[in-house]
């Protein structure tokens, strides 16, 4: 006799029905929730993949691919730089590299 498999879509919807009845079902729904929904094709499209153009104090300029390398080779916390970006307003205060610079987002190209 063949036995029907559950897919993973399926096991969520039912999850979700069960959390709602008993909270203890809450983790495993995340977990599986968050196995679904995240794809490595589409995460490269979010907010911290976006290219941001950094101008120094300096006068200097310079591209990076993403927020994420931003806040590592400047020093700066992701909320500060998120704070700043677009804005038109240099980083204030720290002692991070990132003090007096402007962030500016700019659009996505296709590869």
């Amino acid at each position: 006799m063949l036995t029907v498999r559950e897919t993973d879509l399926q096991k969520l919807e039912r999850l979700a029905y069960l959390k709602d009845e008993n909270p203890s079902y809450t983790k495993e729904w995340e977990r599986l929730r968050d196995k679904l929904w995240t794809n490595k094709e589409t995460r490269k499209y979010t907010a911290r993949c976006i290219p941001i153009l950094v101008q120094f104090r300096s006068g200097e300029s310079k591209t990076y691919e993403s927020k994420a390398d931003v806040v590592k080779a400047l020093g700066i916390n992701f909320r500060t730089l998120s704070e700043y970006i677009d804005t038109d307003k240099p980083v204030k205060g720290g002692k991070s590299k990132a003090q007096g610079c402007y962030f500016y987002s700019l659009p996505r190209e296709d590869k």
